[in-house]
C-alpha cells in the first residue's frame, strides 16, 4: 500500500502521505480514507504529500480526470482545505498539477507548493 493517513491533532490538520506508483483504485481508497478520517474528526485542513508518488505510465487521462472531477462529490458536502506537496517526479508532477485544475475548477479549495513547510504554512493562515 502506497500510502499512509495521519492526524496532527495539535494543529488540526489531516495528513495523506503518497509514495510509490499508485493505481487508480490505491488513490480512491486513500481519497476515502482521508475523507472518512476528516469527517470523523471534524477536520477540514488536510496537506497531501506526493513528494514520493510515481503516476504508474499505463494510468489512463479518464481515471485521472475522472478522480480529480470527483473531489467535491466524494467530499459529499464536507468544505475541506487542501494543502498538496507536489511530486520531485517531473512527470508526475505535471499529472498532479493537472488534477489540481480540475478538481479547482470543481469547488475544491487546493493548492499546490513544493514543500511541506509551504502547505503547512498556508493551512494555519487560510484555514484561521
Amino acid at each position: 500500500m502506497g500510502y499512509r493517513t495521519t492526524v496532527d491533532a495539535t494543529h488540526g490538520v489531516v495528513e495523506l502521505r503518497l509514495f510509490d506508483a499508485l493505481s487508480h483504485d490505491e488513490h480512491v481508497a486513500a481519497r476515502k480514507e482521508l475523507i472518512d478520517t476528516c469527517r470523523d474528526r471534524r477536520i477540514r485542513n488536510v496537506l497531501i504529500d506526493a513528494r514520493d508518488l510515481i503516476v504508474p505510465r499505463d494510468a489512463s487521462f479518464m481515471d485521472r480526470f475522472d478522480f480529480a472531477e470527483s473531489w467535491p462529490d466524494v467530499a459529499g458536502g464536507m468544505r475541506v482545505m487542501v494543502a498538496g506537496v507536489l511530486p520531485r517526479d517531473a512527470d508526475t508532477r505535471k499529472q498532479v498539477m493537472f488534477g489540481d485544475t480540475v478538481a479547482s475548477n470543481r469547488g475544491l479549495l487546493s493548492r499546490a507548493f513544493d514543500s511541506t513547510e509551504e502547505a503547512r504554512a498556508w493551512l494555519r493562515t487560510a484555514g484561521s
